[in-house]
Parts: C-alpha cells; structure tokens; sequence
C-alpha cells in the first residue's frame, strides 16, 4: 500500500467526482487527516497546491452547501476551486505568500482577536440574510424529551434537574427560538483559524458545524479558549463596528441570547457527549458537573421564572 494514499478507495471516488464537473487533473494525494468519515489530502489540482476534503457522510456534506452560502453573501472563506457532490478542493494555505494558519498563540495576541472580531461582524451580519437559514443546522434542534430522557437514564444523581427541564421542555423550546437567528460558526479554535501574515485579516475555515444560532453563543466559543486582553479586544471592537453600523448597542438581545444559551449550551453538551459517543469525552465533564451540582438547575429556574 502506498503511504501517501493508504485510502486508495477514497482518492479514486476523489477523481470520479471531481471530473463530473471538472476535466483539470488531481493528482498527488498525501493524507493529512481521517477520521470519522472526513478525509483531508494535499494534493495537485491542475498543478496548483490544494487540499482534497472527502465527506463520506450525508450529514457531513453541508459543508459544501456552507461553503457556497458564504461565498453569496459576502463573507471571507478560503479559496475554493471546485465542489463537487461529495468533495471541496481548496487553497493550501501552507503555500500562501499573504496567509498562514493559526498558532495556539494567536489566542493571547489582541491583534488577532481584534481583526477576526471584523470577520465574525460580517460573518454575523451578512449572515442574518441568508435564504432559507431557518433549513440550516442548528445545535439546540437535540434538545427534544426523547433525548432528555436519554440523559435521566444516564444520570440518574441528576434526575431532578433533568425532570424539572422536561416537564418545561415545550416553554424551552420556545423561548429557544425567540432570539433573532443568523449564522453561527459552532467550532471556533485556532486550528480552524488563518490570518494574515501582516495580521491585516483573519477567517475561520472547516464549516462543518456551521449552521444558524445566537451571535452570543459563537462569542461565548470564541471567549472561552482567548486570553483576558485578547478577549475584551475582541468584544470591543465587534461592539465598536456594530454600534458604528446600526447607532445602538446589542445590550437587551444579548442579555436574552445569554439566558437561553446559558441552559441550552449545557444540554447540547450533555446530549452529544453522552448520547452520541461510546466514551464519555473530556469535554462534557463541565456540564455534566452542572447537571449533577445544581448549577444547571438554578439557570433553568432562573429563565423559566423570568
């Protein structure tokens, strides 16, 4: 088997569709990445340094959808060459003369927070236009009784919290979809983020989880991994260009946004890591300790009585 290509299988499903759109050769695979049906290669696309983004799974292809979305309506992405029904063929950044990507320490650096803040405002904005953004993904859609049962059988320590948000979960669902909707990027980390090399600008790239939400919720993402200064450079100058676009602030829209995300993130949480894997991951412990703390049950009361 040759190393550069142990999937021989998905490079030539690869070709196939690519050439149904395209007759520009791809050629060259060396695998960066495979997991969970999503397959990354560098590769040639017409002798042009490229990535090759295989998604095995229907669920997965809305990448393709959101890559396109972005793309009408303005908002910055990488390059792309070609979609095809299964596959995205995008610039390799790591030979961009302007661009590179993201180092954990962008994290702490301001200027950065500062200059992706600008994409997140158009990528917000421009975003509340989409057509047909009420069809697109959105996380809070698992939060039904049937999963919220699930999890009362898993924790059963946590069963008054649980029962309490069942017995409400209709009043949930409805204060849920009573904030104004627009995209959201759902994923943010610094392996997802390129910047400019004069730190000028900054993108998010890989939409997979891309789909519609709260803009506070893709600020408390971002937030959560920045450093203190990084993070308030970052807040302040999306405020700044949203208060020079509109002459008002989001104060009354976010502190509703904040209230529903508050209980809503934590179940979303709790729903993926521990209905829809085998193991337990790391990353659900926070709010599993709410659930069984009471932490979760106090915000719940809180927007339920507001």
């Amino acid at each position: 088997m040759n190393s550069n290509d142990p999937h021989p299988n998905i490079t030539q499903l690869i070709r196939q569709d690519i050439q149904e759109i395209s007759p520009k050769p791809i050629q060259d695979f060396q695998l960066i990445r495979a997991k969970s049906g999503v397959y990354v290669y560098r590769c040639l696309y017409d002798g042009t340094p490229a990535v090759a983004k295989y998604l095995q799974k229907e669920d997965d292809r809305r990448e393709i959808l959101n890559y396109r979305i972005l793309a009408q309506h303005g908002i910055p992405t990488i390059e792309t060459y070609a979609f095809g029904k299964a596959t995205l063929i995008m610039e390799d950044i790591s030979y961009s003369e302007e661009w590179r990507l993201g180092i954990a320490e962008d994290l702490q650096d301001a200027a950065v927070s500062k200059i992706l803040a600008q994409w997140y405002f158009t990528f917000h904005e421009n975003g509340a236009a989409v057509t047909g953004l009420d069809t697109l993904y959105f996380e809070y859609d698992s939060i039904t009784e049937e999963n919220l049962k699930v999890l009362i059988q898993k924790f059963p320590s946590a069963k008054a919290t649980l029962q309490f948000i069942l017995t409400h979960c209709d009043k949930l669902r409805g204060l849920i979809y009573k904030p104004s909707f627009t995209l959201t990027y759902n994923d943010f980390y610094w392996t997802n983020l390129v910047a400019r090399k004069d730190k000028s600008a900054a993108m998010m790239f890989d939409y997979n989880l891309l789909g519609k939400g709260y803009r506070f919720s893709d600020f408390r993402n971002v937030c959560w991994h920045m450093s203190c200064e990084a993070k308030a450079t970052f807040v302040d100058e999306y405020n700044r260009l949203y208060f020079e676009k509109h002459g008002s602030t989001r104060t009354e829209s976010e502190k509703l946004e904040q209230s529903i995300d508050a209980v809503a993130s934590g179940l979303f949480s709790l729903i993926v890591a521990f209905t829809q894997h085998e193991h337990n991951p790391n990353w659900g412990k926070c709010s599993k300790d709410e659930a069984l703390n009471g932490s979760l049950l106090s915000k719940a009361e809180l927007l339920f009585n507001a």
